[in-house]
């Protein structure tokens, strides 16, 4: 069986429920984990544990839970090689975004400053809070990660079926 259409399959429908409603159903992220699990048993190990690397960013609330399960997928299904290679390309797309969306909304330097007194919180006054909240920080701020690591995810998947790949990495 092709591992990588049924990876697609999953990926689409996360990155245009992220899209559409900014958000992605638990139990579509928990199917992913289960189909890796059944079509990639060994590899999905990898999945695991790109999750727990991940996770204390969900837990300071810099990605959101659908988030790590989607890079859980994504590397799980495609092992640690690929994964990675599709994991740089999805962040990369995702900070394109971001970027592009701050610049947009004129509010870079407000994001970094913030940024920045965020991680001096954290350092010097071991003060641990969230660093999105919703209804402090709006909308606005967030991306569909999801989104840009699925459309990674799938790019470097195309490229590499077009043998593209090899030359390029």
């Amino acid at each position: 069986m092709n591992t990588d259409g049924v990876l697609c399959l999953f990926l689409t429908f996360f990155g245009l429920q992220d899209l559409a409603e900014g958000r992605i159903s638990r139990y579509a992220t928990l199917a992913g984990v289960a189909a890796g699990i059944v079509f990639r048993r060994e590899a999905m190990m990898f999945g695991f544990l790109a999750g727990i690397l991940f996770f204390p960013l969900f837990l300071v609330r810099m990605l959101g839970a659908a988030d790590v399960k989607v890079i859980a997928v994504i590397a799980g299904f495609l092992g640690p090689g690929r994964g990675v290679r599709a994991l740089i390309i999805g962040f990369v797309l995702g900070a394109v975004w971001s970027l592009a969306r701050l610049l947009h909304r004129g509010i870079l330097w407000e994001r970094l400053s913030y940024f920045a007194a965020y991680i001096r919180r954290i350092t010097i006054v071991k003060n641990f809070e969230p660093y999105y909240c919703r209804e402090r920080d709006g909308a606005e701020t967030a991306i569909p990660l999801a989104f840009c690591l699925s459309a990674g995810t799938v790019l470097c998947i195309l490229l590499e079926t077009a043998g593209i790949w090899e030359s390029v990495w």
